[in-house]
């Protein structure tokens, strides 16, 4: 009888579902760890790389990207990433909700997607590369993220081989899910804050080449392409940026884009 279901287990995985038994007791210590470590994190780019070198390390996860939609629930910004270096490397630093893409779908439909990169191609051909310069054999994950029901963007995980999924990967990946979503509202209460401290301070003042840089980056301009474009160096774009940072009080570009946008710019 064991042996039937066993079997029985190893053939729904190869067709794609994902199975767990119900008899199986996880331990919640290492995910209440993992939990407290995102949510103390003051990065969105450190959550790939917690996520890559954490608990898929191994399943051999090799790239992780984390798209978040803002408050018009039509557009969905990459807020973190890892495996690729910059969030400039992936194609879409910014999507919305009318794509053909298979994070946007499964964002919509609040349905995860298992892909290999032929389907990839095939099915979407928007995402064929969906990473720039990004080489892989193995399998994609599209997985959404919510709260209470409500949508909160998506997750994309890169692995380096076909994944043999199993109730083992499941519970993983809703572990890392999870904590990807406490991380997200932490940091939706930070910028809560942000907003009302913004709201109480004089109007900010930015020199004109401040104000060109907002502009470019907001186009998903890349440190590079707005030295060119502007014709200074790349050390004086990211000097700019860091100053816009520290006078918006803000971390990352996403995190700088959206408070300047309270702050009127």
């Amino acid at each position: 009888m064991a042996k039937r279901q066993v079997a029985r287990a190893s053939d729904e995985a190869r067709l794609g579902d994902i199975t767990r038994p119900e008899d199986f007791a996880l331990d919640g210590t290492p995910l209440i760890s993992y939990l407290w470590m995102l949510s103390d994190l003051p990065d969105g780019d450190a959550v790939g790389f917690a996520i890559c070198r954490g608990l898929l390390a191994p399943f051999g996860a090799e790239l992780a990207l984390v798209y978040a939609v803002r408050p018009d629930g039509h557009t969905l910004d990459l807020i973190a990433s890892y495996g690729m270096g910059k969030k400039e490397d992936a194609v879409y630093s910014r999507v919305t909700a009318e794509m053909h893409l298979p994070g946007v779908e499964t964002f919509r439909l609040g349905t995860e997607k298992w892909l290999t990169k032929d389907q990839v191609s095939d099915d979407y051909p928007l995402a064929a590369p969906f990473f720039r310069a990004w080489k892989s054999n193995g399998d994609f994950a599209f997985l959404p993220l919510r709260h209470r029901g409500a949508p909160m963007g998506f997750m994309v995980l890169a692995f380096a081989e076909p994944v043999e999924r199993s109730w083992h990967l499941r519970a993983t990946i809703d572990a890392v899910l999870s904590a990807t979503v406490l991380w997200l509202l932490a940091a939706s209460a930070l910028k809560g804050t942000a907003r009302s401290n913004l709201a109480e301070t004089a109007p900010l003042e930015l020199t004109a080449r401040q104000r060109e840089v907002l502009v470019l980056m907001r186009e998903g301009r890349s440190n590079r392409d707005i030295a060119d474009q502007l014709g200074y160096s790349v050390a004086t774009i990211k000097a700019d940026i860091t100053a816009l940072g520290q006078m918006l009080g803000a971390s990352g570009r996403a995190d700088i884009l959206e408070r300047a946008r309270l702050a009127g710019h």
